[in-house]
């Protein structure tokens, strides 16, 4: 790979913006006012303390805590099923993830592939940009819109090179993520978003907010995965557990649940409830690289502000949307990667991957994900019109069409 190619710009740790609009003088209004709620709702909230995993059972040979032995303790629940049950039980996860919302696991990723990916986020943020500067690919298809953009970033990532390599230690055999979304939405949960958010020194503070309004089945699950070590200072994600319910959604939206669709910086906001956020406990995704928090998108969080002097937080995330959910959802994701994959097919291809014994950060010889990367390439392309395909350092040209199974 040439990815090297790609740092040149990067000693200043990718403070490369996305290319932006001029926001008009009531956007910037409505930003500011935005700014400043997030600031008062923090005002009334605890101070906070960590997301902790867990503490998981020891398996007979003990292997510890943290995602070997949360795996163990997957595997272990599921042969708790006998004959004739209706259902078999919740793992401890599932569990915890169903009762306040948001669950950590500690190790989703290896320290080698963390630092893959960060680098290789840093280089497509540089590549995406310049390819939207230059015109040769739609702002849309490659970032997702964001509340109070500035010094945040959010990069829709392509199927191949190190974001593959991350979902196969997520998703793949041997992973916690895995069956624990399987628990939550199914082999049919639909992949909903595949990105890496950047908050960068000086990002504001966010106000409270759900990523989806309340409905009797949770729509969507999102996994937050540090791509670094996340200080108090670096402005970590907050989580007030338990409150995916109705109940807390109608005592912060003021009775009214339609307003959990109105987005974060929605004009139609309920006074502050003071007395319901004092209430509350808080809980900081302070996680080491590699670490995972898992959230129901129903609960409430927000990120916080990044005060450190020049310390970038980076997380890179994947959504699963559940089939059965009604509403209608937020995709940070590639166009071409819109309702094309589900988990068991994601599953599928990963251990198809290892099958072949192909490299998995190569696309995989053109399997279903790089198919489908091959669709999403048709978005970049040169300044005379042609189209190119970019794997990596790869440049070629795409003679024919290609169907999406």
């Amino acid at each position: 790979m040439l990815l090297s190619l790609l740092h040149i710009g990067l000693a200043a740790r990718c403070r490369t913006r996305p290319p932006t609009m001029q926001a008009s003088g009531l956007e910037a209004e409505r930003n500011k006012a935005t700014a400043r709620r997030g600031v008062m709702e923090r005002s009334f909230l605890q101070p906070g303390t960590a997301l902790v995993a867990i503490e998981q059972k020891r398996a007979a040979n003990p292997i510890g805590f943290g995602a070997k032995a949360a795996a163990a303790q997957v595997k272990k629940k599921k042969k708790t099923r006998t004959k004739g049950s209706r259902a078999r039980p919740l793992s401890a996860l599932a569990t915890e993830l169903k009762a306040s919302g948001v669950v950590r696991i500690d190790g989703a990723l290896s320290p080698a592939l963390v630092e893959e990916l960060r680098e290789f986020v840093d280089a497509e943020r540089v590549q995406a940009t310049a390819d939207v500067k230059a015109g040769r690919c739609d702002q849309k298809a490659r970032f997702a819109d964001l509340v109070l953009l500035d010094k945040r970033c959010d990069l829709l990532l392509p199927l191949h090179g190190p974001p593959i390599a991350a979902l196969q230690e997520l998703l793949g055999e041997g992973s916690v993520l895995g069956p624990l979304l399987q628990e939550v939405v199914g082999e049919a949960g639909v992949l909903q978003e595949l990105a890496c958010l950047t908050s960068e020194p000086g990002s504001a503070q966010q106000p409270l907010h759900p990523d989806t309004p309340w409905t009797p089945i949770p729509s969507a699950y999102t996994a937050f995965i540090a791509l670094q070590d996340v200080d108090v200072e670096m402005g970590p994600t907050l989580y007030l557990p338990g409150t995916q319910t109705k109940e807390a959604h109608t005592s912060f939206f003021g009775g009214d649940l339609s307003l959990g669709n109105a987005g974060v910086s929605g004009v139609r906001r309920p006074p502050i409830p003071e007395e319901f956020l004092r209430s509350r406990e808080v809980k900081l995704g302070l996680l080491k690289a590699g670490d995972l928090a898992l959230y129901n998108q129903q609960t409430l969080h927000c990120g916080s502000a990044n005060e450190s002097r020049d310390k970038v937080r980076r997380q890179f995330y994947i959504s699963m949307k559940n089939p059965l959910a009604q509403s209608k959802l937020c995709a940070s994701l590639r166009p071409a990667f819109r309702n094309k994959l589900t988990l068991g097919a994601m599953k599928d291809e990963l251990a198809a991957l290892n099958g072949r014994r192909t490299r998995v950060d190569e696309g995989g010889g053109r399997g279903l994900f790089g198919k489908l990367d091959e669709v999403d390439a048709l978005e970049v392309r040169d300044t005379e019109g042609a189209v190119q395909i970019r794997f990596g350092d790869e440049g070629s040209q795409l003679g024919s069409e290609y169907e999406i199974i």
